[in-house]
């Protein structure tokens, strides 16, 4: 996402990832709050520097190619295979903090399902940033350094937020999802331009546009 985004689909993406946080916090009930943390500051080394820069470059060649099926196939399958390391990773973490557990494994399937199924939504998406026809090296883009703070002080707080609340409620893990969903809609939004870095300089793009009739 970039500045150039509408306000909505901002709002839209952060109420998402709202919902598979919290949706990933009560997934890990039976877990303590400290090997969570340290699960979740794992995947945020791998997947923020890995993904973004992965994905600027391919969207970049996916705007500029002559065939754009094969462009789009290729981005799509890079940003899945990352992702899915990056979990995989985590879950192998979680299974040797663990090892006779078999949650890591289920956790990891559901993921990497869920994953998939985004991907009909990517391709959408590819699509409709392509015809709009602003290059994806004119646009700012998130930081990973930037997004793997934002993330690491949400999460802290939230780690903190349940070690409090644990002694005076049976139910602390859903309290803490729910307000990580909200707080992330509502706050996402704000927040989301300081985690943009503006484009390296460089040569001019053309932008994309569609055909203009000649005389």
């Amino acid at each position: 996402m970039s500045q150039h985004t509408p306000a909505g689909g901002i709002r839209r993406v952060y109420a998402g990832v709202g919902v598979v946080l919290a949706f990933m916090w009560v997934g890990e009930a039976a877990e303590p709050a400290w090997a969570h943390g340290l699960r979740t500051v794992v995947l945020l080394l791998i997947l923020p520097p890995l993904l973004l820069p992965a994905n600027r470059r391919l969207t970049a060649a996916f705007h500029t190619a002559a065939r754009p099926g094969r462009a789009l196939a290729r981005l799509i399958a890079v940003r899945v295979l990352i992702v899915t390391a990056a979990l995989a990773a985590n879950a192998l973490l979680g299974h040797l903090l663990d090892p006779h557990s078999g949650h890591a494994l289920r956790a990891l399937a559901f993921r990497v399902l869920l994953v998939l199924l985004t991907i009909p939504l990517q391709i959408r998406a590819a699509r409709r940033s392509r015809a709009r026809g602003v290059h994806p090296s004119a646009r700012p883009t998130l930081s990973a350094p930037r997004v793997i703070g934002a993330k690491l002080a949400l999460i802290t707080a939230a780690l903190l937020a349940q070690l409090l609340l644990n002694p005076y409620m049976a139910n602390a893990q859903l309290v803490i999802a729910a307000a990580l969903a909200v707080t992330v809609t509502a706050l996402g939004p704000g927040v989301h331009t300081r985690l943009l870095i503006a484009p390296a300089a460089g040569p001019a793009v053309p932008e994309q546009g569609p055909a203009r009739a000649t005389t």
